[in-house]
């Protein structure tokens, strides 16, 4: 896997962070600019209990960023959904996250504009692009979802 010589990849580094402090986002970092933490806001859902009956909305997400060696190259870097969520491209066991954005990597692409592309993420799910099926088939039941006051809820069988 290619990587940057070093002096440059800690400029580029230094320069992803004042991006970051630009963009007006709020997040942490750690001292060598290489794992951040990102609050979100955003509506989206999480099950709280584990059934669809108890899906219910959140509007904070923290995202955990995490830059290898290889940054700014394919493969250099790991997402994690941090916070509990309910939805067709994120995982919810680990929270690792399918997004086109990452299968399409390039040198080019910075943090701001990744996590830019993660709050549409979290605002239009992409059913068709799953990596969790039960999110994906409830998101293409229920495409306003997160749009609605009251969240929709699998209607209950009584026997």
């Amino acid at each position: 896997m290619p990587m940057l010589p070093e002096a440059i990849w800690r400029r580029r580094l230094e320069s992803e962070f004042q991006q970051m402090a630009a963009s007006g986002e709020h997040f942490e970092v750690d001292e060598m600019k290489m794992s951040y933490v990102i609050s979100l806001r955003g509506v989206g859902l999480f099950k709280n209990g584990g059934s669809l009956d108890s899906l219910q909305k959140r509007e904070s997400h923290s995202i955990q960023i995490d830059l290898k060696r290889e940054y700014p190259y394919a493969g250099g870097i790991d997402v994690t959904w941090l916070t509990p969520i309910f939805h067709p491209n994120i995982r919810s066991e680990d929270g690792k996250v399918c997004i086109q954005l990452l299968n399409a990597w390039s040198e080019g692409t910075t943090i701001a504009s990744l996590t830019k592309a993660l709050k549409q993420l979290l605002e239009k799910p992409n059913p068709n692009d799953a990596l969790n099926k039960e999110a994906a088939d409830y998101f293409a039941m229920h495409p306003n979802a997160l749009n609605e006051t009251a969240v929709v809820k699998k209607p209950r069988v009584v026997v």
